[in-house]
């Protein structure tokens, strides 16, 4: 459904019931032109205790049922990294919009794929990057444009905390899309990105668990400007979780959580620091859902503010870091 009419409200079906999918009801809720009318889980068990809990009134027990749901215009696709390309397509075919959780798949291949599916159903799909649509990233998208730092020389950015350590779970088994660098480096690589848009080459180097998964990875990036940025992205250690941006007048600090700050600092020619705050009422993953329905009311089929370019130039930077790192998926071995 394309051209929704103004005031109308999008029906958002939630495919997976973990602790993401959870905070992204609440965020849901908190849009007037926004309703939550189902959720799916492998499990009826599970999709019904989700529901329940939630007040969403209905609860499918697969994921093929809420394709067939005509009562759906949208899913979030909130499963396994490993399962992201098959049930996107699948809501794809069946008609649905898609927003769907990073990584937005294992690899390019499957990347696009999903991103030509969407073009041959000519059906919207994002991958759900929030960061970019926060109040505080807009505001220091704004800041950037008016270049205070000058020429930029470097942007360093970090995110770790200490996962568990069992090995079927998710960020540590292979078979379900596992490793710090999908999970939390993808907010670095969208990080460096914003500031200095694709990079022309990187370097990386990490740690690897038993299965061949990385669980500590450090990657330096390089720009034709002469910039570079050092990424690190680990779920063995605990990081400040903050970003820097440095150019020749000064330096913008980015508070942690760096993916979702309170705020940034910027300090010129050693004067100092200006703080740019933003106190979050509600669910900042809500933010994203304001560009999905303003893209569908458009008849857009993705995002201008995060291009399906963007999304593919992040699954090729992935790729490449993982193929320096060691660490391999079996569905990349299928071209």
């Amino acid at each position: 459904m394309f051209g929704k009419a103004r005031g109308m409200t999008y029906r958002w079906g939630i495919a997976g019931t973990g602790r993401i999918a959870s905070d992204f009801v609440d965020g849901l809720r908190q849009l007037p032109d926004a309703e939550v009318v189902a959720v799916c889980s492998r499990s009826a068990d599970t999709a019904q205790k989700f529901a329940t809990h939630r007040n969403i009134p209905t609860a499918h027990s697969s994921y093929e049922a809420l394709a067939s749901d005509p009562n759906v215009d949208i899913v979030y696709v909130a499963t396994p990294n490993s399962r992201h390309r098959s049930d996107s397509e699948m809501f794809l075919h069946a008609s649905k919009h898609v927003l769907c959780e990073k990584p937005f798949a294992l690899n390019a291949v499957q990347a696009a794929a999903m991103i030509a599916t969407a073009q041959s159903e000519r059906r919207f799909i994002m991958e759900a990057i929030w960061s970019r649509f926060l109040p505080v990233y807009v505001a220091l998208g704004e800041v950037l444009a008016t270049q205070p730092l000058g020429r930029i020389s470097h942007v360093a950015a970090d995110f770790g905390f200490v996962a568990p350590t069992q090995r079927a779970h998710r960020l540590n088994d292979p078979a379900l899309g596992g490793g710090a660098l999908l999970d939390l480096g993808i907010y670095c690589l969208h990080f460096a990105r914003f500031v200095l848009g694709g990079h022309d080459s990187v370097v990386a180097h990490g740690e690897l668990n038993d299965q061949g998964v990385d669980v500590d990875a450090t990657y330096t990036l390089t720009y034709r400007s002469g910039a570079t940025a050092t990424l690190r992205s680990t779920t063995k250690h605990a990081t400040p979780c903050t970003a820097t941006i440095t150019g020749e007048r000064g330096v913008i600090h980015v508070e942690s959580r760096m993916h979702n700050p309170p705020g940034f600092r910027v300090q010129l020619h050693g004067e100092a620091e200006r703080y740019h705050r933003h106190d979050e009422v509600g669910q900042g993953l809500r933010h994203q859902v304001h560009e999905v329905h303003r893209c569908i009311d458009n008849g857009f089929i993705e995002s201008p503010r995060l291009t399906h370019s963007e999304t593919l130039a992040y699954a090729q930077s992935m790729d490449d870091i993982r193929r320096q790192l060691g660490v391999r998926y079996a569905v990349d071995e299928i071209a």
